[in-house]
């Protein structure tokens, strides 16, 4: 009798251990696959005087590396005053959370690209590189879709090798933003 008592507790503790490990694998997936995105995809507009063009576009892609932190990278594309303008500018992001639906975002960032500009009093082709910190808010209206607007509060920018510092908020430059999260 003690043998049958000793082996099924055993047997009870085994499942016990074994319904425990599958929990916590079953947690570790949803964690991983689903409820939360670890991913976006979307693109951002931008009105303004960016480099005195009207218009950008910009198609980004993002991971999250860890809670609340994310990297990912835009592609530029800028026109307006006959001149156009490109590149590529990889971020670092880190959301802090204010409501279910709202985070408050900040970016670190550098780009490079280049352009022509037949409007300069030069003419013709230059290159530029920037790195600054931007700050934006994102809402997400559904689970996967989310809009955001930023603007940039602290930036290095060269052209041609001849650099300049901004700081402060300008809300002559506001990006928008529509991203899908998977």
């Amino acid at each position: 009798m003690k043998k049958l008592l000793v082996l099924t507790m055993a047997l009870f503790l085994a499942a016990g251990l074994l319904a425990q490990e599958a929990q916590n694998e079953q947690d570790q997936t949803k964690e991983n696959k689903g409820d939360s995105p670890t991913m976006w995809l979307g693109g951002e507009v931008t009105f303004g005087s960016m480099s005195n063009l009207d218009f950008t576009f910009g198609p980004s892609f993002g991971i999250l590396v860890g809670k609340n932190i994310g990297v990912g990278g835009t592609l530029l594309f800028s026109s307006g005053n006959s001149a156009y303008e490109w590149g590529l500018e990889p971020y670092f992001r880190y959301y802090l959370p204010v409501a279910d639906q709202f985070s408050f975002f900040g970016d670190a960032f550098f780009g490079i690209g280049g352009g022509d500009n037949d409007t300069d009093f030069d003419g013709g082709d230059y290159n530029w590189f920037d790195f600054g910190v931007r700050a934006g808010l994102q809402y997400w209206f559904v689970p996967k879709w989310s809009v955001a607007a930023s603007t940039n509060i602290l930036t290095y920018t060269s052209t041609n090798n001849e650099g300049e510092f901004g700081a402060g908020v300008s809300f002559n430059t506001v990006n928008f933003a529509l991203f899908f999260h998977f």
